[in-house]
């Protein structure tokens, strides 16, 4: 039974667009899967809703869903088929895609073999070679780049794409991204017999994250004394932000391995792990007092910088002095 997204979104179909938006953000905010971790009848009706706002919440699509109901997909086609007519949906489901733009079957009745006579008496009875001749041609290729953004990559998306000129008539195709679809992956399209669509996935950087595969990596800012002592911070995922548990003692560069909180591996429905790099924030503007206590701190802990880093100086200045001398030919052995 088809699905009636004004319905599962709880609004009418004369809604505005804010009201769309409202009953989306709030619908959302009660079915998260973070905030229904364990209820599955839950997470599918947040899919659902993802999916209604999709189409209702975008004014080109919902206009198409209006017209066409179920069939809002195909929408560009049937206005083919109909001559352009609003609300003349002729045909129904019974399209079919290399019929509607390979030829004149379907408008026929149905058979290709009669589809196919009717064609070649339209040109003189050359109707059989000539398709045979079309047939063995090569399609005519259009190629592109898709932008997908690392959201899109997570959840899986579906985009409308035009193809053609102003010259040669344009069409609009749709296209699935899969989840998990990794960077540079082409998508084949083969919307009839005549044409080929290859579109190039080009995945957009993501200031939060860096993708290696299906696992990301992302940078917490940890405060000294929570770094020193213990604490919480917290950490962005690709369904809001989580929080962490420091431990004390943690050092500057420490990776924490959040698992299953990656992206989709597009060949099973397992999730890759998230690794969360500690980068320690020292204090600044320290007051007369706060360096006077760290002053103290460190003669607790007996550290002195001094004795180590003129050990270090005098290490590179001898390294320095090494390697000029081999740019000059010395010996290096």
């Amino acid at each position: 039974m088809a699905q009636n997204y004004y319905e599962i979104l709880g609004i009418n179909k004369s809604a505005s667009d804010k009201d769309i938006k409202s009953a989306y953000r709030r619908m959302a905010r009660k079915l998260h899967p973070d905030v229904n971790p364990n209820d599955e009848r839950a997470q599918e009706q947040f899919k659902k809703i993802n999916e209604a706002y999709e189409i209702v919440g975008d004014p080109a699509r919902r206009k198409d869903y209006d017209q066409f109901g179920e069939n809002w997909k195909h929408a560009d086609q049937m206005r083919n088929m109909s001559g352009g007519r609003p609300g003349d949906s002729t045909g129904g489901m019974g399209f079919n895609l290399g019929d509607l733009f390979g030829g004149m079957g379907g408008a026929q009745g149905g058979r290709g073999g009669q589809a196919h006579s009717n064609f070649g008496d339209m040109f003189g009875g050359m109707g059989g070679q000539e398709q045979q001749r079309q047939q063995q041609q090569s399609p005519v290729l259009h190629k592109g780049t898709l932008d997908v953004s690392l959201e899109e990559v997570y959840t899986g998306a579906k985009r409308r794409i035009s193809i053609g000129s102003s010259s040669t008539g344009q069409r609009n195709l749709e296209v699935e991204i899969p989840k998990g679809v990794p960077d540079g992956r082409n998508i084949k399209l083969r919307p009839d017999r005549k044409t080929e669509v290859t579109l190039t996935v080009k995945v957009r950087a993501d200031k939060r994250f860096t993708r290696e595969g299906a696992n990301l990596r992302a940078e917490i800012t940890v405060p000294l004394f929570d770094a020193m002592l213990g604490g919480e911070a917290e950490v962005p995922t690709m369904t809001g932000r989580i929080a962490l548990h420091i431990p004390a003692g943690t050092q500057n560069g420490r990776s924490f391995k959040i698992k299953g909180k990656g992206l989709p591996k597009s060949k099973s429905g397992d999730h890759g792990d998230l690794f969360a790099t500690v980068k320690v924030r020292l204090p600044e503007n320290l007051s007369e007092e706060e360096q006077q206590l760290y002053s103290q701190l460190r003669d607790i802990r007996g550290v002195s910088a001094e004795p180590d880093l003129r050990s270090t100086v005098d290490s590179e200045q001898s390294t320095a002095s090494s390697n000029t001398g081999d740019d000059n030919g010395g010996d290096s052995s």
